[in-house]
């Protein structure tokens, strides 16, 4: 049993939401009482979630389509698992966190979650 534990993200690459729930039930199980998880998920951007909520006018272009290249094209990065903030929530209360924080990044695509195992 742990006090912490950090997972950067494992959900983006599984595209099937039970599978996610049923990781974050895992984590759940793996804490003490009062313990804590810190993770995190992508949301998804425009063009898939007319409600997404990236901060376009905040991202420098040039540099986001160079990760893209870099990332996707050269290293073969498959994220492509997005969520909602509702959706993660939902996920994390139905694997028995509570006290779910969302804790975005300044952009609003890859935000940090910590949750807590009452």
């Amino acid at each position: 049993m742990f006090d912490i534990l950090a997972s950067n993200g494992l959900n983006i690459y599984e595209p099937d939401d039970g599978r996610v729930t049923a990781l974050y039930r895992k984590y759940h199980q793996a804490l003490k009482p009062g313990g804590v998880l810190v993770t995190s998920f992508l949301t998804p951007p425009p063009p898939l979630n007319p409600d997404s909520p990236w901060k376009m006018d905040q991202l420098n272009l040039s540099d986001f389509l160079k990760q893209k290249v870099l990332m996707g094209d050269i290293i073969g990065a498959k994220w492509t698992c997005f969520r909602t903030e509702d959706e993660t929530r939902k996920q994390l209360e139905e694997a028995g966190f509570r006290d779910v924080q969302i804790i975005y990044d300044k952009n609003f695509l890859f935000p940090t979650v910590i949750a807590e195992k009452k």
